[in-house]
């Protein structure tokens, strides 16, 4: 007696091992793509935790730049903490400030606004929004265009929160 499969069998199996891929891989893009997007989200958003923390701990003013201290100017290179001893938020300055944290984190595909053309978020001692009484908000979209993202917003009293966004 022989033992196997037959072809019909061996053909059934496989329409149906492509009808599942068909079904599941697109889902598993979208998949993707959402968790990077979250992944973005939550980490700038740590970061304006840890410099809000930081700030109140150490009674002085600490900031959040965009990107590295060695590739600043973009939230999609990550993110540099530092205590600042300028007045409202100035650029990292090697020699007057110290760096705390360097976020060295590649979000690439990834379209990260700031409504705030200073680019530098900080807070005082207090806990409270350096910059003024404005809100700062930071967009994070996909590059390919999907109308669903993230926003991290900083309240006035230096609270970030993370909310969905339907118009990127």
């Amino acid at each position: 007696m022989q033992k196997g499969f037959t072809l019909i069998e061996l053909m059934v199996t496989l329409v149906v091992l492509v009808v599942s891929l068909s079904v599941g891989v697109p889902s598993f893009v979208t998949w993707i793509k959402n968790n990077r997007i979250d992944t973005a989200t939550r980490t700038i958003a740590g970061a304006l935790q840890l410099a809000r923390n930081e700030a109140v701990s150490q009674q002085s003013v600490i900031s959040v730049s965009p990107g590295t201290v060695d590739n600043p100017g973009s939230w999609t290179n990550g993110a540099h903490i530092y205590t600042d001893t300028g007045s409202l938020g100035t650029p990292y300055n090697a020699g007057t400030d110290t760096l705390l944290k360097n976020i060295d984190v590649d979000l690439s595909g990834i379209i990260i606004t700031d409504n705030d053309s200073n680019n530098v978020i900080s807070f005082r001692g207090s806990g409270l929004l350096n910059e003024g009484g404005a809100e700062r908000t930071i967009t994070f979209c996909q590059s390919s265009g999907e109308t669903d993202g993230t926003s991290v917003i900083i309240n006035p009293a230096g609270r970030a929160t993370i909310n969905t966004v339907n118009n990127c």
